[in-house]
């Protein structure tokens, strides 16, 4: 039987593979954890946990410096909720029986929590890529956060 880390950890490998992601790494962060590290979208890298007890990946700290309860806060946790809209294009749209979407707000960084069930773990880590897509593409790019991006993520100004 295939392990949950091995079907994250090749799909995620798939991405880094085809030059999507750039270095890519893989680490153990505790017996039943994996940390998945690469650089897209931003300078910064992002990371990314697996918890295979869990059947949880984790985008960790994915928007920093935005306060609890914050506009942005709300906005964002708002955003993801409506992932499973039926007005989101159904390759986009997430499955509400299949997935639950969590934020987390520790320390003013905003981190994203995807729960699935071992059969799922392949199409979690593609939700969890297309997620981080659409918060950079949809959420801040087209939302009222340029400032944000310039400060945070250095992003140009124009």
């Amino acid at each position: 039987m295939i392990e949950i880390s091995d079907l994250v950890r090749s799909e995620l490998q798939t991405y880094a593979s085809r030059g999507i992601f750039q270095n890519f790494s893989v680490s153990n962060s505790g017996s039943k954890n994996l940390k998945f590290k690469f650089n897209w979208l931003s300078k910064k890298p992002f990371s990314l946990r697996l918890n295979t007890e869990k059947c949880q990946i984790e985008l960790q700290d994915v928007l920093p410096a935005v306060h609890f309860r914050s506009d942005m806060d709300k906005a964002f946790r708002e955003f993801l909720g409506s992932r499973s809209a039926l007005s989101v294009p159904s390759h986009r749209r997430l499955d509400e029986n299949r997935f639950a979407i969590h934020v987390k707000n520790r320390h003013q960084n905003l981190s994203v929590i995807v729960n699935f069930s071992k059969e799922d773990a392949t199409k979690a880590a593609k939700i969890s890529i297309n997620l981080l897509h659409e918060i950079f593409n949809n959420f801040l790019a087209e939302g009222p956060y340029q400032n944000y991006m310039v400060e945070v993520f250095n992003e140009p100004e124009e």
